[in-house]
């Protein structure tokens, strides 16, 4: 188990959160690494904007995210009714 949470943690980029690591997360590092990514993606389509149908993909920092949300809101929402 512990493989499993280090490879998610320190390997997996995860969609959740603009495809930065969870630990880059943790460590605050995630908006330096999104600020990169949005500098290399401009960077190519002001060299090749034929290449470009549109905007480039959106790399600004999620707000807070959980792993179950639907399962959260369903725990909130008993509390509620309890």
């Amino acid at each position: 188990m512990l493989a499993f949470e280090r490879a998610y943690n320190e390997q997996h980029l995860h969609s959740g959160i603009q495809y930065v690591k969870p630990a880059d997360r943790h460590r605050d590092v995630d908006q330096e690494r999104l600020k990169q990514r949005k500098e290399v993606y401009e960077s190519a389509k002001r060299r090749h904007p034929k290449r470009w149908s549109g905007s480039t993909r959106n790399w600004e920092v999620t707000g807070s995210v959980s792993l179950n949300p639907v399962k959260m809101h369903g725990i909130e929402h008993n509390k509620r009714a309890a």
